[in-house]
């Protein structure tokens, strides 16, 4: 019975345990796939142990991530799937959005323009499925009067 008690508690402590770390092939500087202990899941080009170059990231809440990757973060062109059904196609920097970018929401909304840290942020025009456009001057996430 000692035997069996020690033996499902270390099952136990094995199975809860999270995985964290390269789980085929070169993840210090070639291709590789890298997993997270939350889950999050990395493919593709990898320099000093962190995602360069083209990849693709999978994230625990389902939002998916292709295209070019600097120092671990999004930057570079690239196209983003959001777990809520909005897609981003476009620029980003420091894992942003930003530069030139277009974003579709689910209900039909088109913003192409340009972007900063996450925001539309300078010349745009959103579009909605109504033939409705809004264009000017965005600040923030807000078209300027």
């Amino acid at each position: 019975m000692k035997r069996f008690m020690i033996g499902a508690c270390m099952t136990l402590a094995l199975v809860s345990q999270s995985f964290a770390g390269c789980i085929e092939g070169d993840c210090v500087n070639g291709q590789g796939v890298y997993e997270w202990e939350d889950g999050m899941r990395y493919t593709g080009s990898i320099v000093n142990k962190a995602p360069e170059g083209e990849g693709a990231m999978l994230y625990p809440d389902g939002g998916e991530y292709k295209g070019a990757m600097k120092g671990g973060a999004r930057s570079g062109k690239g196209d983003m799937s959001f777990p809520d059904g909005k897609k981003y196609s476009g620029e980003w920097a420091g894992d942003l959005m930003n530069g030139q970018g277009t974003m579709i929401w689910l209900d039909g909304r088109k913003y192409e323009g340009e972007w900063v840290d996450g925001m539309q942020h300078g010349k745009g025009r959103l579009s909605y499925p109504d033939g409705k456009v809004e264009e000017g001057q965005w600040e923030d996430g807000d078209l300027l009067d």
